[in-house]
C-alpha cells in the first residue's frame, strides 16, 4: 500500500488520472458538432442525432455502477486494463457502423465500457486523503471542465477537413494512449478486496441506505434534473445551430466552448463561496440562480430571440449547472457512510440517467427550432427548484 501511495508523487500518474478522469467529456463533446452530419449522411431524420449522445449516457450511466463494484471487488488495475480495451474495441466498431441505428448500439456499448472516470476518482481515493486528495481531485476537475473548450472545436476541425467518423479515431488514439500509460504506470490501489460486494444482497441494502437518506435524494434530483436541461444542449444544440439559425456545423464548436467557460465560471464560483457561506446557505444561491435561468428560458421558449441572445440565456443556464452540479454531488455524498464508493457510483449513474433523460425530452419535443431546448431547460429547471425547496 505504501508503494500505490507513493504513485502521487509521479507526474506520469497524475497525468494519468487527469486523462482517465475526461475519457467521458471528450468523447461526448468531440462528437457534438457532428451529430447533424451523422443524421445526413445515414438518410435518417436530423432530430434522431440526439440519440448518439443519449445513448452513450445510457450506457455511461449504468456502465460505470457496475464498474464500481467490480473494481472494488477484484481490484483496479484488472478492472480498469478490460474497461480500455472494451472502450477501444467499441470505438472501432463505431468508426466503421454500416448503419444509423448500428452507431446507436455501439454507442450504448461503448458508454457501458467508459469505467476509466470512475476508477480513477476511486484511485484517487485508494492513494490519498484529506488535502492531498482534495489537490488530486482539483487537478482532474481542472483538466474535465477544459474538455468541453477543446474537444468541441477538435471535432469541428475534423468534421470540416476529413468527416465524423475522424472523431472516433481520435477517441481510439486517446484510449490506446491511456492503456499503454496504464500497463506501464499503473498498480493495484485497493487497500483491501471487497468480493461479498458482488452480490444482490450488498446491492439492495446499498440502496436502500441511500435512497431512504433525505439528502441523498436531495442531492442527486438537484443535480441530475439540472443536468438534464444540459443535456438538451449536448444532444440536440448543433442541430438548431444548423436548422434554426442557418449556420454551418463547424460554428457549433465555438459557441459550446463559450458555454463551456460559464460551467467553470459556475465552479469556480461555488468552490469561492462554499468555504464563506457554507452548504445550506449556497443552496439558496443555487436556488436564486436556477429560478434565473428558467425564467429566461420561459421567454425564449414564446419567444424566437436573436443566436447571440438565444445562447446568452444558454450560458446562464449552464453556470447555474456549474454549480448545482458540485453542490448537489457534495450534498448527496454527506450520507455516504461506509461506502462511500458505491454512492459515488450510484449518484454517476442517476446522473447521467437524468441525462438521457434530457435528451429524450429533446429528441421528443424537436420541431426545427431553438424551442425544443429551452422547453427542456424550463421542465428540468423547475424540477431542479422542486428539488432544491425540498432540503
Amino acid at each position: 500500500m505504501d508503494d500505490a501511495r507513493r504513485l502521487i508523487d509521479q507526474p506520469a500518474f497524475v497525468v494519468l488520472l487527469s486523462g482517465l478522469a475526461t475519457l467521458t467529456a471528450i468523447s461526448i463533446d468531440i462528437i457534438l458538432p457532428a451529430t447533424g452530419a451523422i443524421a445526413r449522411d445515414f438518410g435518417v431524420d436530423e432530430r434522431f442525432a440526439a440519440l448518439t449522445i443519449g445513448a452513450y449516457l445510457i450506457g455511461y450511466g449504468v456502465g460505470q455502477l457496475g464498474w464500481g463494484l467490480i473494481s472494488d471487488a477484484y481490484g483496479r488495475k484488472p478492472a480498469l486494463t478490460y474497461s480500455l480495451i472494451g472502450f477501444s474495441l467499441a470505438t472501432i466498431g463505431c468508426a466503421f457502423a454500416p448503419g444509423f441505428w448500428w452507431l446507436v448500439v455501439l454507442r450504448l456499448v461503448q458508454g457501458a465500457m467508459a469505467g476509466a472516470p470512475v476508477m480513477a476518482r476511486a484511485i484517487c481515493r485508494d492513494i490519498a486523503s484529506g488535502p492531498v486528495l482534495a489537490r488530486l481531485m482539483s487537478v482532474q476537475m481542472a483538466v474535465t471542465s477544459i474538455a468541453p473548450l477543446i474537444a468541441p472545436i477538435v471535432g469541428a476541425f475534423l468534421l470540416t477537413w476529413v468527416d465524423w467518423r475522424a472523431c472516433f479515431a481520435v477517441l481510439l488514439a486517446l484510449s490506446l494512449s491511456l492503456l499503454v500509460m496504464w500497463l506501464r504506470h499503473g498498480q493495484e490501489t485497493v487497500p483491501k478486496l471487497r468480493p461479498e460486494r458482488m452480490s444482490l444482497g450488498f446491492l439492495r441494502h446499498g440502496l436502500r441506505v441511500l435512497f431512504g437518506a433525505r439528502a441523498f435524494l436531495v442531492g442527486v434530483c438537484a443535480s441530475g434534473f439540472c443536468f438534464a436541461g444540459y443535456a438538451s444542449l449536448l444532444s440536440s444544440g448543433a442541430v438548431v445551430v444548423e436548422e434554426a439559425y442557418g449556420l454551418g456545423p463547424t460554428a457549433f464548436g465555438p459557441l459550446f466552448a463559450v458555454a463551456a467557460v460559464f460551467l467553470l465560471i459556475g465552479i469556480l464560483t461555488l468552490r469561492h463561496l462554499v468555504a464563506r457561506i457554507g452548504m445550506e446557505r449556497l443552496g439558496q444561491v443555487l436556488l436564486v440562480c436556477v429560478c434565473i435561468a428558467v425564467a429566461i428560458q420561459v421567454v425564449f421558449w414564446i419567444t424566437t430571440p436573436p443566436l447571440w441572445l438565444f445562447w446568452a440565456g444558454v450560458s446562464v443556464y449552464v453556470y447555474a449547472l456549474g454549480m448545482a452540479l458540485p453542490w448537489g454531488q457534495a450534498y448527496a455524498m454527506e450520507t455516504a457512510g461506509d461506502m462511500p464508493g458505491f454512492a459515488a457510483s450510484v449518484l454517476g449513474c442517476l446522473l447521467m440517467l437524468c441525462g438521457a433523460f434530457g435528451a429524450a425530452i429533446a429528441v421528443g419535443l424537436h420541431d426545427g427550432s431553438h424551442r425544443a431546448i429551452s422547453a427542456t431547460m424550463v421542465i428540468c429547471g423547475v424540477l431542479t427548484v422542486l428539488a432544491l425547496l425540498r432540503r
